[in-house]
């Protein structure tokens, strides 16, 4: 049943306008009812149209050249597929309509792909067609504009990290992401996520080189005369009157609960002197008065 109900999330059809040539498209949408969202929250803001063509490109990214609107909402996704295959079959052959894609498929009482999902063998002749391309600097812009805002899965983020564990990165590569990430900021939240990561991660020998050659630099050496040479006055511990907040302290307990006292086991630990002695040290002038103690020093 045909509708204007589009403030309600239900699968709906739509026409866009050029302006310039007054050349039209005509279009249906249903993917809006998985993301939840209306056909007034969706079209003109998050979907422009699905044309093979350039036509809903140009929307895309040059909207005040277009006119747009909604036309219907349904009640069921066959519903509105059914009514855009009526339209369809009337316009596809006018030379004012962009819908020449539609033909053959709107003679199909169900398209032959629909459900299917290509093979591996597909995806890889896809993948492999599209090495090697070079995108331009305006098309990669535009790409980043349509992706920018949109939030991931976690599934896909997921297939991000399995995707890019164990690549390595052309020296060229890694100057460019080092100098994208230069001078920004990580926030706390990152900055937990990257220490709870690298807990427990064994380093490489290759790993502990590097480390061990870029600390060397900032070690004494013998020779060298101490940073503090020469100061007069005595160094002040860094944290010396500094409050910690209730999160460092308990971050600071954790961080210290379960650890193992260096001596614990341990059997040649220094003995205290007195250890076993059950009597008071007793003092060598107990008892003296004060004339026989300077005597005793003058004997000394």
């Amino acid at each position: 049943m045909k509708t204007k109900e589009f403030n309600k999330v239900k699968p709906y059809t739509y026409l866009i306008i050029r302006k310039s040539d007054n050349m039209k498209y005509h279009g249906v949408r249903y993917a809006n009812i998985k993301l939840g969202l209306s056909p007034k929250e969706d079209f003109g803001k998050r979907y422009f149209g699905s044309s093979a063509g350039s036509f809903c490109k140009e929307f895309r990214f040059n909207s005040k050249e277009f006119k747009f609107k909604l036309a219907w909402t349904f009640d069921e996704i066959n519903e509105a597929t059914t009514y855009e295959k009526e339209v369809n079959k009337k316009i596809y052959k006018r030379p004012d309509w962009e819908n020449k894609n539609a033909f053959p498929a709107i003679f199909y009482k169900v398209h032959p792909l629909l459900g299917k999902k290509p093979s591996k063998e597909t995806r890889l002749k896809i993948s492999k067609g599209n090495k090697g391309k070079n995108v331009s600097l305006e098309t990669r812009a535009k790409l980043s504009r349509m992706r920018r805002g949109r939030k991931l899965s976690q599934s896909h983020i997921e297939n991000m990290r399995k995707g890019n564990t164990g690549v390595k990165r052309s020296l060229k590569t890694r100057q460019k992401l080092r100098l994208a990430r230069l001078g920004k900021k990580a926030s706390k939240g990152t900055r937990l996520k990257m220490s709870e990561m690298r807990k427990g991660v064994p380093k490489s020998e290759k790993h502990k080189a590097k480390l061990r050659k870029h600390l060397k630099k900032f070690m004494w050496k013998k020779g060298n005369e101490p940073w503090n040479k020469g100061k007069k006055e005595l160094q002040v511990a860094w944290n010396k009157g500094k409050k910690f907040s209730m999160e460092s302290r308990m971050r600071m307990s954790l961080s210290h609960k379960g650890h193992v006292p260096w001596n614990k086991g341990k059997k040649n630990v220094q003995i205290p002197w007195n250890k076993g002695k059950k009597g008071f040290q007793v003092a060598w002038n107990k008892g003296l008065k004060l004339k026989q103690i300077n005597e005793r020093r003058v004997h000394v």
